[in-house]
């Protein structure tokens, strides 16, 4: 990685947060398959209908691979937001000490121009829809888990490689 803005103000944490970046953009791969994979389950298509069906089901069978859907929603929008506070703070951006908070981050991240403004809107919406399956999952919805797995199966990419890009700037903004 190139250097980034926080080296200079502090090097040992700017050292442990590029570790960090590399784990997880060298985990994602394995698990953006698995999801697509799950995802595959439910047709070649991704069947609502299928995918509806299987969520509603007594099964456990059927709810197993609902729930493999879900999981993996949750660790590619998990991983979107880790890398996303890493990176700002490595920018300075962000403070080391700030509250989490993946809202304000994604919309740092569209502000310094890393992510084009239409990925940014489709990152939080995945955002607004994983906190609905976190937080509020006894009314969460089939359709909702449904669309959150089509945004993060469709969109990790791009937001892999604008932040990928972003690294090979050294965090700097893209203005």
């Amino acid at each position: 990685m190139t250097a980034a803005p926080l080296e200079s103000a502090d090097p040992d944490r700017a050292r442990v947060l590029k570790t960090k970046i590399r784990d997880r953009m060298s985990d994602v791969r394995r698990h953006l398959i698995a999801l697509r994979t799950g995802m595959a389950e439910f047709g070649a298509d991704f069947d609502l209908d299928a995918f509806t069906a299987a969520y509603g089901s007594e099964d456990p069978v059927e709810l197993n691979r609902v729930k493999a859907v879900e999981r993996g929603v949750d660790q590619l929008f998990n991983y979107i937001a880790e890398l996303t506070a890493f990176g700002l703070e490595l920018a300075g951006v962000r403070a080391r000490d700030a509250e989490l908070n993946a809202r304000r981050d994604l919309q740092s991240l569209r502000r310094i121009g890393v992510v084009a403004p239409q990925l940014a809107q489709r990152l939080d919406r995945l955002r607004e829809l994983r906190r609905l399956l976190v937080h509020e999952y006894a009314t969460a919805t089939a359709e909702q888990v449904h669309e959150a797995a089509r945004i993060v199966s469709t969109d990790f990419v791009r937001f892999y490689d604008a932040y990928r890009d972003w690294i090979a700037r050294g965090f700097a903004p893209n203005k």
